[in-house]
């Protein structure tokens, strides 16, 4: 995509430049790059979707501490459960 190669050659080139070459405004790009999710997001995300797996392939019984030690074990870097309930709680599961 466009979008992708002007933000990978940020560094090399002035954005304004690319954007005129390439025939796309500058607001639309920083408008994309707004938007895009950081891999921190993109890992939050995934964590989530894998809170949520081993909840419900625990028929619901299991609470924060054995989630935290799953996801640890799956090499996950949850540091505590406490984190892991904030997000539980984003998710709405009941009992952790």
């Amino acid at each position: 995509m466009i979008y992708s190669f002007i933000k990978n050659n940020e560094q090399v080139f002035p954005i304004e430049k690319m954007c005129k070459v390439l025939q796309v405004s500058s607001g639309s790009y920083y408008r994309w790059k707004k938007q895009s999710i950081t891999a921190r997001r993109q890992l939050k995300i995934i964590i989530k979707e894998r809170i949520t797996l081993i909840y419900f392939a625990a028929k619901q019984r299991y609470g924060s501490p054995r989630i935290t030690l799953e996801l640890q074990h799956l090499g996950y870097k949850v540091s505590r459960p406490e984190s892991l309930l904030e997000q539980a709680k984003q998710l709405q599961l009941q009992n952790i």
